[in-house]
């Protein structure tokens, strides 16, 4: 008799762990750090006793009790790892996923303990940009010394260009990703300057030991001196919509997270509109400080078009709380760029006798703008991360299009490029 009760128990025993472990399996019960968090005891009463009773010491049942009933399913309110295909997509701007003690009814729909999406989710971002531009033909002055050396005479030519410094900018976004890891719509706006200066002079023209010439033919007589300024400011809006794929991670062997994933890749369509504009101004001044002439450009370009891009992630840690990435994209805008093209000549030194030049350029264009951004993040805290990388962005055939000389007022050139580079700080938090 005491070996067939003995026998009992142990297959009383074997049955209710058989039955709790095909539960936990088969997702019918939140996952282990789920059921004893707070919230979810809160909001499920009948959990605190389970969780007592496989927290404190019970005495041994009789040999004859009768097996003890395995307790009805709950619910199923996340999304489990078994019930999600490899390679589906779970939303999170590209960054870190999240995670918590909270259960699915804090709004998660977590997959295993790493709670990767959460339905109706906010998110804002604010990028700090120590950013530079670059213009490929960004000359402000051509020197020309000639020395004399015996019967030897070289002439030298210097093109002197524009030497931006970075300078602080900012880029922000506001986002929100829609049910059941839907994908999200992103609004983001970017706000770059940069401006420079190049001072020269006095210029010796007698057997031309420094002739300079500007744009727009303003060049200095002899003793005078020649200053050349410039500035670009870039407004920049994205509209997009992405998705997320994620993929790795074993079930269950991510420490405390039932799925955390190894890599994503997150694909985005959407919109950019870019206003962009630049002056390039010049001045002569005599050698007492007198303005003699001056001489203005500007010009904007104003487009929209289509936009597309993909990003790249690895995870490392437990939970994946630090990645590095990689994304790219591109985008092609058409619209207007207007040129004015200006020079005043002072006669006498007043503004009341003058010749003023001007010539205005109305074009249509079709204009392609490369991104390029590479970084890292660290989720600090289950709602926030930081990010930091570095960003390259390319409009072609947007930058210096007058050139120096005789073609001052002539036809623009077209092969140009205007082009950002800098580093980006980015703190992003979720709501």
């Amino acid at each position: 008799m005491k070996i067939v009760t003995r026998t009992n128990v142990v297959l009383v025993a074997t049955l209710a762990v058989l039955a709790f472990a095909t539960a936990e399996a088969t997702g019918q019960s939140p996952p282990s750090r789920y059921r004893t968090s707070p919230s979810y005891l809160a909001t499920n009463p009948s959990a605190q006793s389970r969780v007592s009773n496989r927290t404190t010491a019970q005495p041994m049942a009789p040999a004859t009790a009768a097996p003890e009933s395995v307790p009805a399913p709950l619910p199923q309110e996340s999304i489990t790892y078994d019930s999600m295909p490899q390679g589906s997509s779970f939303m999170d701007e590209g960054d870190p996923a999240m995670w918590d003690d909270g259960s699915c009814a804090d709004g998660y729909c977590g997959i295993g303990d790493c709670g990767t999406c959460r339905r109706g989710l906010w998110y804002y971002s604010l990028d700090y940009l120590l950013v530079r531009p670059r213009l490929s033909q960004g000359v402000a002055e051509t020197r020309r010394t000639v020395t004399i050396n015996g019967d030897v005479v070289t002439s030298t030519e210097t093109d002197v260009a524009y030497d931006f410094d970075y300078n602080s900018a900012f880029r922000t976004s506001i986002g929100y990703r829609l049910l059941d890891c839907g994908g999200d719509v992103q609004f983001t706006y970017w706000r770059m300057t940069g401006s420079s200066q190049v001072n020269d002079g006095p210029a010796q023209l007698s057997n031309d030991q420094l002739v300079i010439t500007g744009f727009l033919d303003n060049n200095p007589g002899q003793g005078e001196f020649y200053a050349a300024y410039t500035g670009i400011t870039a407004n920049i809006y994205d509209i997009d919509f992405a998705k997320c794929l994620s993929f790795g991670g074993p079930e269950g062997d991510c420490g405390d997270c039932g799925f955390c994933p190894r890599w994503d890749l997150r694909y985005l369509v959407g919109v950019r509109i870019g206003d962009i504009s630049r002056y390039n101004n010049n001045q002569v001044l005599s050698d007492n400080g007198d303005l003699v002439s001056f001489g203005d450009i500007n010009a904007r370009f104003v487009g929209a078009g289509p936009r597309v891009g993909i990003q790249g992630r690895r995870y490392f840690g437990a939970c994946g709380n630090l990645s590095i990435f990689a994304k790219g994209s591109q985008a092609l805008l058409i619209g207007d760029y207007n040129m004015t093209r200006k020079l005043n000549e002072l006669a006498g030194g007043t503004f009341e006798q003058n010749a003023v030049t001007i010539q205005n350029d109305s074009l249509a264009r079709m204009i392609p703008v490369t991104d390029i951004e590479i970084g890292g993040t660290w989720q600090v805290a289950p709602y926030a991360f930081f990010s930091a990388g570095w960003f390259w962005q390319c409009w072609w055939d947007l930058g210096q299009g007058e050139v120096i000389g005789d073609s001052s007022f002539g036809p623009l050139d077209t092969s140009n490029i205007l082009g950002f580079d800098g580093l980006f700080i980015r703190g992003e938090l979720l709501f």
